[in-house]
């Protein structure tokens, strides 16, 4: 990989071959438009992706609210507040369309965060433990709207991109870091409680169309954060993302990552098992329980949802910018449904993955995720 790993460019200066993407700076209001754009730039004049953007949003957000799908609906919305965000960096005349929905980001994370607290202290006697998870979780709401400030969420954005300068992509990324950061916690422990809910009808939760609903979600969420067609055009966005057609690299690096993966969880679970366990036992029953639920349609589909959806929107969009360790701790927290070990255990996973990123591609991570979790599944069927 190119040094965008090591924290991004000077701020302004452009990578050959590609965007300034999320390093640019923002322009301020009396600045003209940048100058002719690099390869593979879309012209800095009026987005000419916004139309077929908004049609598609529209077209994809109904159709996940239809089908009662809240994940992907979620995802959807964000992506549209990324495509809002690249047009505001490229053009002056999205500023104000920015600025109208700056506010979403902070006060939604506010009210998810807050709703988490309270939810903490109604559904379970209170104690020393579930007081402070709801003290957390408010105190992650109070955060989420100081977010509001553009100068607070500047030293953020400096905190997370050392280097980056900043740009409302910029911003709205380490809005939605921080928010999926601190939801972790609170999350986990409301899971906690509700974990034998899902053991007694997995197929609710996980299922073709939630399946389906995921993967659409972060594909469309990736594509929106990088710009594509509002700051690049196809090849630049794939090129990008990491994504290209598999080599005599990617060849050899697919089993070599998967045999890492499973290495790594062998002598991860004989650990857990031999300190922890009571953990390994909610781990394992709860993997028992999804792969039982599941034949062998949905247990590719779950592979190629998580491979394709969290690769192309982890690995491919964010880890170039935001770097292995934490994108990996991003990885760890979208799987609050394990223990605490498990969690521990998949932020490794993640850092193999990442390690995959920049020595190869992320086509080979997904191919090593989707194969790693359709093996995984498959071997757990009692």
């Amino acid at each position: 990989m190119s040094d965008e790993n090591q924290g991004g460019p000077i701020p302004g200066e452009p990578i050959p071959g590609l965007t300034p993407d999320l390093v640019s700076p923002a322009p301020g209001p009396a600045e003209p438009s940048a100058g002719p754009p690099t390869p593979g730039m879309l012209a800095p004049s009026w987005p000419p992706g916004m139309l077929a953007w908004a049609v598609a949003l529209a077209v994809l957000g109904l159709g996940a609210l239809l089908l009662l799908q809240v994940e992907a609906a979620f995802l959807v919305g964000v992506a549209g507040l990324f495509v809002v965000a690249q047009g505001a960096d490229v053009h002056p005349s999205w500023r104000r369309a920015q600025d109208a929905v700056a506010w979403i980001t902070p006060v939604a994370s506010a009210v998810f965060l807050g709703a988490l607290a309270f939810l903490v202290v109604r559904e379970g006697p209170p104690g020393p433990v579930r007081i402070a998870v709801a003290c957390f979780s408010g105190l992650g709401a109070l955060a989420s709207l100081a977010g509001l400030s553009d100068r607070t969420t500047d030293g953020l954005v400096r905190l997370l991109f050392p280097g980056a300068g900043t740009s409302h992509t910029l911003r709205l990324t380490a809005r939605v870091v921080l928010f999926t950061l601190w939801l972790a916690l609170p999350a986990w422990f409301v899971f906690e409680d509700a974990g034998a809910a899902f053991l007694a009808d997995p197929a609710a939760l996980v299922n073709s169309t939630s399946l389906s609903g995921g993967l659409v979600g972060y594909a469309v969420l990736a594509l929106a954060g990088v710009g594509l067609l509002v700051r690049r055009d196809w090849r630049a966005t794939f090129e990008r993302l990491g994504l290209r057609a598999p080599g005599t690299a990617e060849l050899l690096v697919v089993p070599a990552g998967v045999l890492a993966l499973w290495l790594f969880n062998a002598g991860s679970e004989s650990l857990q098992r031999s300190v922890f366990p009571a953990l390994w036992a909610s781990d394992q029953r709860f993997t028992e329980t999804l792969a039982r639920s599941m034949g062998p349609g949905l247990i590719v589909l779950l592979g190629l949802s998580a491979g394709v959806g969290e690769e192309i929107t982890l690995r491919g969009a964010l880890q170039p910018k935001l770097g292995i360790v934490l994108t990996s701790l991003l990885f760890a927290v979208l799987h609050v449904q394990y223990s605490w070990y498990g969690v521990l255990s998949i932020f490794f996973f993640g850092l193999i993955l990442g390690l995959i990123r920049l020595r190869s591609s992320t086509t080979a991570c997904i191919v090593v995720h989707a194969v790693y979790n359709m093996l995984a599944l498959v071997v757990s069927k009692p």
